[in-house]
């Protein structure tokens, strides 16, 4: 029956066309354009709800290398028209004012105050052993140092044991096996000797080494220190004095 149903002629649906008051709009959209459209739409419209949020969660304090190529405001004189008071390329930053910076050059130097005293403790311990484990200025100054690095690890002898022999011959013999066994034994003490004494050493190269970098770090840290307080000391509230001009003059900085 299936078969026979599907032979009879039937009537052709064709899509509904553009009526002619309308024939001048041009062709008449149809579901398929309208679902293109619409994913089209959905597609920029995703695109754009992404860059927004980009652009909201973005750092305004961000480094970028256009920082490096953009000019300064100028002056009126020199760009004439043109001359706005902003930076080329600045997006509109808003500056803080100097209540707030104090106040995080003050959480700033509070850290790094806390940083120096970290740097500090590690400096005294490991100076400590660098001194427990042999080590001088000379060695501190110049790693490759070849100075003694302590007192000599050789252990004291056992004391021999009287032995009393019935010829001189048993006597020769045995007088022969105790100065191979003195030779054999001097040998070993030397190797261990030799063995400590370099293991000495390569300690003594990696605590000088550790000792110098957190130097290095106490020194940055102190130096940080020392400009946030003279900064701080810039923006106080009441007159301060800080730095030198050409002439040997103090500059006076005041603020009401």
């Amino acid at each position: 029956m299936s078969s026979l149903r599907n032979s009879v002629q039937r009537r052709s649906h064709r899509e509904r066309a553009q009526p002619l008051e309308r024939e001048r709009l041009g062709l008449l959209e149809k579901k398929k354009d309208y679902q293109k459209r619409a994913k089209d739409y959905n597609k920029k419209k995703a695109v754009l709800k992404s860059l927004r949020q980009k652009a909201a969660d973005r750092n305004e304090d961000e480094f970028y290398f256009g920082m490096m190529s953009r000019k300064g405001p100028g002056a009126a004189i020199t760009r004439g028209k043109a001359f706005t008071g902003n930076v080329d390329g600045d997006r509109g930053n808003k500056a803080m004012d100097v209540d707030t910076v104090r106040l995080l050059k003050t959480q700033d130097l509070g850290y790094i105050r806390t940083m120096r005293n970290v740097a500090a403790k590690e400096v005294r311990a490991l100076e400590e052993r660098f001194v427990l484990a042999g080590g001088t200025e000379q060695d501190e100054d110049d790693e490759d140092s070849d100075d003694d690095m302590g007192p000599s690890t050789l252990q004291p002898r056992k004391p021999k044991k009287i032995v009393f022999f019935d010829d001189t011959t048993e006597r020769e013999q045995a007088l022969e096996r105790a100065e191979d066994e003195d030779v054999d034994m001097q040998n070993s003490d030397d190797d261990a000797a030799a063995t400590t004494a370099l293991r000495k050493e390569e300690n003594l190269e990696k605590i000088t080494r550790r000792l110098r970098a957190a130097k290095k770090k106490l020194k940055a840290l102190k130096d940080a220190e020392h400009e946030l307080e003279v900064q701080k000391a810039k923006m106080a509230k009441t007159s301060t004095t800080g730095g030198i001009t050409k002439n040997g003059r103090r500059i006076k900085v005041r603020r009401k």
